[in-house]
């Protein structure tokens, strides 16, 4: 008899362990991936406003990240301080790393956590090219960077020393180093083992010793919303860059040949984007205004006789801006690609300027006589400006002064393929 009744006890003793465990606080689970920029931001920001909404026990910050904006970085450190639920930082799975910002934001959580065949470090601060900042502002940045992580490393007991170093001298460490130098709290070589490994730790949380229970609580995982996804993806430097440049090419097509609407709805979402993109990032707005100059240059050229030196010197202008656009560093294969682009799109207007205004003489343009032939005035002008002859567009000076829509006819035409015209009482 008194077996079955120890028994009994014993079951009803573990129907209420399990009946604690299923409803104790949630421990939530959020990835911080790829390059960090305003979109990391959003979703680090969402992931905390649930697990506070939610009481949570704990909310985990998993990291894979090669880098990325030292601003947004700033933000998402300040986040995590301001959490009013405990943030654990693991770099996984192995073969992830917590690289350059990703190592302020692993040494900025309550717990620091590695996987196996991880490294945190490299977090020295770089031009938008890829190299080094020179000169005065380049001391500043190191030196602001180098207070940054130590202070965030003393914050939480970490070796400050050795945290600076990523900053000062690019220094890399695996896991197991990275433990030993205590500039992390543990390695854990398996995910599903984290809440057991960290479960009983001592943290200082707002002020006060906490000690986290964590062991057997259920991890729930947050997935990012459609505006994170979208953010993260417009946020990125190359993005929103490519967006503008080939949203502004699609709005110049239509420019040139007026009508068929369809480049210009998808030109006009292109550039809202791109410029939403922007907003989110540290944008030189002195070099984003040379790069609406440039596109201003090469529309003129398509109504003024610049003979092509309007539509050079807006490429130019286009490039130089596009090259500098971006107030803060970005790694070098941003920069080649935003070379690229630019390039490519400031090519690809300048050409098609130069082909519709006849600056480039090709083909159906050759050998044609025109001397007789009428047509009508593209634009209003008094001594040279465009007119259209047998469906073409040609550069021409005027004999009288003419309104854009009045009938010509071609007096002249030199060994240019410039034309000399005159009213007409003629339509073409």
């Amino acid at each position: 008899m008194f077996m079955v009744l120890l028994a009994m006890c014993g079951l009803v003793q573990g129907k209420s362990q399990a009946e604690t465990a299923s409803t104790a606080s949630p421990v939530y689970l959020v990835d911080i991936d790829a390059m960090i920029n305003p979109g990391s931001y959003a979703l680090l920001e969402h992931a905390i406003d649930i697990a506070e909404a939610n009481s949570a026990a704990a909310l985990i910050v998993r990291i894979n990240t090669p880098g990325g904006l030292l601003s947004t970085t700033r933000d998402m450190v300040r986040a995590i301080a301001d959490s009013r639920v405990p943030v654990i930082g693991y770099v996984g799975p192995s073969g992830a790393s917590a690289t350059s910002a990703g190592a302020f934001i692993l040494l900025s959580t309550h717990i620091a956590v590695m996987n196996t065949g991880t490294n945190v470090g490299a977090a020295s601060p770089v031009a938008g090219d890829g190299g080094d900042i020179e000169g005065t502002m380049g001391k500043k940045v190191m030196n602001d960077s180098k207070a940054f992580m130590r202070s965030i490393a003393k914050h939480h007991h970490r070796n400050a020393d050795i945290a600076e170093l990523f900053v000062s001298e690019a220094k890399s460490l695996t896991a197991q180093e990275a433990m030993q130098a205590n500039v992390i709290d543990q390695v854990v070589p398996v995910f599903s083992e984290l809440l057991q490994a960290v479960d009983g730790r001592e943290i200082q949380f707002q002020g006060q010793k906490l000690t986290l229970k964590l062991a057997g609580r259920e991890v729930r995982q947050i997935e990012p919303r459609l505006i994170d996804y979208l953010l993260k993806m417009i946020a990125h430097p190359q993005i929103a860059h490519m967006l503008i440049s080939l949203g502004l090419l699609a709005i110049y097509v239509e420019i040139l040949s007026p009508g068929l609407t369809f480049p210009g709805v998808l030109g006009g979402i292109a550039v809202v984007l791109g410029l939403i993109g922007i907003q989110t990032l540290p944008v030189n707005v002195g070099f984003l205004l040379l790069m609406l100059f440039g596109i201003t240059l090469m529309v003129a050229e398509y109504f003024v006789a610049g003979f092509g030196v309007l539509g050079i010197g807006g490429a130019a202008a286009f490039i130089l801006g596009s090259l500098n656009l971006f107030d803060a560093p970005i790694s070098a294969d941003d920069h080649d690609m935003i070379m690229m682009v630019s390039i490519a799109v400031s090519a690809a207007m300048l050409f098609a300027t130069l082909v519709i205004t006849g600056s480039l003489a090709f083909g159906s343009r050759k050998n044609k006589h025109l001397e007789g032939k009428c047509g009508e005035a593209m634009v209003s002008f008094d001594r040279s400006g465009y007119v259209l002859v047998d469906q073409q567009r040609w550069a021409a000076d005027t004999i009288e002064p003419l309104n854009h829509g009045d009938p010509i006819v071609v007096v002249k035409q030199d060994e240019h393929d410039r034309l000399l015209v005159k009213k007409s009482s003629q339509t073409s």
